[in-house]
């Protein structure tokens, strides 16, 4: 009976651990194939929010003058909606988000002005899933 009891409690347990876990990797095909014609895939990003305990994912990442990057991501519900992605330049001066007017957009275009470092910055709003992925690409 010990042994039956202690085999349901690790079952249970397992099964609640994989619920709680974020399969980005499901979503990043997703945003793959939303990437524009002409854009050339540089990589993806995982969007994990641990159940809502972290409330901002940051990613650093570098952009060439007079090239243009897209962002498309995608969270539980197949879209973008409860995720948020803000870009900010080196000095924390937000360039693009896709949470303009209380919409949620599945991303933006952005042609860089100056070669340096950028920020990704992935945040959550009125959102339970706190699960998702994102891709960028590029453009000259």
């Amino acid at each position: 009976m010990k042994k039956l009891i202690f085999t349901l409690t690790l079952f249970l347990m397992s099964t609640a651990l994989s619920f709680a876990q974020c399969d980005a990797e499901a979503y990043s095909s997703k945003c793959l194939k939303a990437l524009a014609p002409g854009f050339t895939f540089v990589k993806s990003y995982k969007v994990d929010g641990k159940n809502g305990i972290r409330k901002v994912i940051e990613y650093t990442c570098v952009f060439s003058k007079d090239t243009n990057y897209m962002i498309r991501m995608a969270g539980k519900d197949g879209g973008a909606q409860g995720m948020i992605v803000t870009l900010y330049d080196s000095q924390r001066n937000e360039l693009a988000t896709s949470h303009v007017n209380n919409k949620f957009f599945p991303g933006w275009t952005y042609k860089c002005k100056a070669t340096g470092i950028y920020y990704l910055s992935f945040s959550f709003k009125d959102s339970q899933s706190y699960c998702g992925a994102a891709v960028l690409g590029f453009r000259r």
